[in-house]
Formats: C-alpha cells, structure tokens, sequence
C-alpha cells in the first residue's frame, strides 16, 4: 500500500506536543486563497520551476507504508525524550487515511504518539479511521458561512459540522482549534460571530489563533499558480483580536506559524 506525500519534516515544532515529524500528504478539497502550501493541494504529482533559482523538480511522491514508517521511526529515541511523536499534515491528510491503518497500528504499538492536522473536509469513514488511533486532534476553523465557505473555499460546511460533531462524540484524545486570522473572512462581523458561537458549542482543550503570512509566495510562483495577498495584520492587531475571544470568555493563544 501507498500513500502521496510531498515532504517528511523532522524536529518540527509547531505542529503538536515535543519534538516531532510531520508528514506532508499531497491532495486537499479546499482551495484556501491563503494556503501556504499549495504544492499540498493538487493530488497529482506536478513539476515545477523556479525561475529565481532556475531550479526544477515535481512536487510528490509516492511511498510505501513501510518505508514511511522506517520514515517515522528514525526519531524515536526523540520523541521519547519530550512527548513528541508523528503529526500527519497536508493538504488534508484524512483524504489518504483509509488506507493508512495498517500503519496506524504499528505506530500504535511503538507507542509513538499520533497527531493530525485537518480541516475536516474529508468522509466520514477517514475520520473512523483517524479517532481509534490519532491521539490528538488539531482541527481548523476557517469560514463558518456557508455561502462564503462553499464561494471561496470550496467547502461544504454540512459535511464539516457532521465530522466536528463526529470527533466531539467519539473522540476520547485532545482536541485543538486552530484558526488563520484575516481581515477579509475571520473578522468579519457574522463570521466572528458565528466562530465564538461555535468555539462556545463544543469546548476544545486548546485554540491557536495565527495571522495568515506570504510564505508559500515562490511556490506559488514555481507552480505558476495565482498569489493572493492580504490586507497585514499587525502585532497590536493581534492582540486586540485575542482581547476580542477573551471577552467572550474564550482563551486563545497566538501561534507563530
């Protein structure tokens, strides 16, 4: 069995508790005007070519899951040294997880702990999958308007409700919400609002809040794909957002990503 990814990233640091290695899964529902790794989106393997450097390659490969575990396991004695452990990340890592659960076990077995980062744009039968052996749960919230959600996004919010109610409902592990925070969609007045009412709702063990940023730009570019900016928010910006959820009794936390 195989699964696509773009890259295996060890000593990552953002990505869940400890030190740990994130696996980059190729292929995404969505189509996020932000997104910082837009080589994640198309589930096709695709070349590229940067004119600045005037290098070229592609974006994907295929691996097997046992090489990906020997992938995994090659910082073990890390993981074990702060809680860190594996985090499967994208595009959307669930759209590749039915066929993951031979690997799950294993990883299971070595105690290694299990991380992943999803939207939640994904079948239901994935998220079966993922709750019997993801010990964590880092969930985005992104538009919570339908109509901006299905526009922009591409996303259908019915299937993300029934999957978010799924997790609360079947999922003993922690759950955290992370949320990109920008001026034209996050702030918005309804869209605010409909994100404290939702946060409110199901109560996570942790939400993140970070402000987009134009990192993924020379990949954009390598893939002779649109880039999209938008309006800087600033530090004291931040803050007065994080002022914002912590007068609707929700405690956020400003993540560097």
């Amino acid at each position: 069995m195989k699964v696509r990814v773009t890259n295996i990233q060890r000593f990552s640091l953002n990505d869940g508790p400890g030190i740990r290695t994130t696996v980059f899964f190729k292929g995404c529902g969505l189509k996020c005007p932000w997104c910082s790794n837009p080589e994640n989106i198309n589930y096709e393997i695709e070349n590229y070519y940067n004119e600045d450097t005037n290098e070229k390659g592609v974006f994907g490969y295929d691996i097997t899951l046992d090489d990906l575990e020997k992938e995994i396991l090659k910082d073990q004695k890390y993981y074990t040294l702060n809680s860190g452990g594996v985090t499967f990340s994208g595009g959307e890592a669930l759209l590749q997880f039915t066929k993951m659960e031979p690997l799950l076990k294993k990883l299971k077995q070595n105690k290694i702990n299990m991380c992943i980062e999803t939207s939640l744009f994904a079948p239901i039968k994935a998220l079966e999958v993922a709750t019997k052996y993801i010990d964590e749960f880092i969930v985005d919230i992104k538009i919570l308007d339908s109509d901006i959600c299905r526009d922009v996004l591409n996303g259908n919010l019915d299937i993300y409700f029934k999957n978010v109610d799924y997790l609360f409902k079947n999922f003993n592990g922690k759950i955290m919400f992370r949320i990109p925070i920008t001026k034209e969609y996050t702030l918005k007045k309804k869209t605010f609002k409909n994100t404290i009412e939702f946060i409110k709702k199901y109560k996570p063990d942790r939400i993140e809040i970070f402000k987009i940023h134009n990192l993924g730009d020379s990949k954009y570019k390598s893939l002779n794909r649109k880039v999209t900016h938008y309006e800087e928010i600033t530090d004291e910006e931040m803050k007065k957002i994080v002022e914002q959820f912590n007068d609707n009794d929700i405690n956020v936390v400003e993540c560097k990503i």
